[in-house]
């Protein structure tokens, strides 16, 4: 239900700014076309009924080729670097993957936003009900981009990841990543 929402609100949003962009000359943010690879470490949000918020934090690698200046495909891998831990109950993710789209705007020459959305599959290490667990499923999410030099910049993203449930608790995870992009 929460990522049905964010994808409403996203739609909505971009609707509205529709007439604003149509003065504007618009250009893509892959502007070399150029294919690319990027590393960010972040904090994965898992969220569980009758539990505290857990964040473990992550480890994200991606590759990309942009088709067009506005559309690229991408990649990814990660896996955990910590567990978080609330009243004896312990997270941490272990390995996980995708498949995106994304979409990518330039607003000035050294700053685009994007979206991705795509497949990903999750696994998830927890001491307590079912334990372990791996879901697949629709995963979105926004970002922007900052070029620092030519080939080098950096990047932040939120990321909406598949969920699902734990001995009839539902969860969801987020991830909100810092990294680098090197365009190759």
């Amino acid at each position: 239900m929460k990522f049905r929402s964010v994808l409403f609100a996203s739609l909505a949003g971009c609707a509205m700014t529709t007439p604003a962009f149509a003065q504007m000359h618009l250009t893509g943010g892959f502007q070399g076309l150029d294919p690319y690879v990027g590393a960010s470490i972040g904090l994965l949000r898992y969220d569980e009924s009758g539990l505290s918020s857990l964040s473990p934090s992550v480890l994200v690698l991606r590759a990309g080729i942009p088709l067009t200046s506005f559309f690229a495909i991408e990649g990814r891998l990660g896996t955990g670097i910590s567990s978080d831990q609330t009243n004896g109950a312990s997270v941490s993710a272990g390995t996980f993957g995708g498949a995106y789209a994304k979409g990518s705007l330039a607003l000035t020459p050294k700053f685009s936003i994007y979206g991705v959305a795509g497949i990903a599959v999750m696994n998830l290490h927890r001491n307590f009900l079912d334990g372990d667990t791996t879901d697949t499923g629709l995963s979105a999410g926004a970002g922007g981009d900052v070029k620092l030099t030519q080939d080098l910049g950096l990047n932040f993203e939120w990321t909406y990841l598949p969920s699902g449930s734990n001995a009839g608790h539902s969860y969801n995870s987020n991830l909100f990543s810092v990294g680098v992009n090197y365009d190759l």
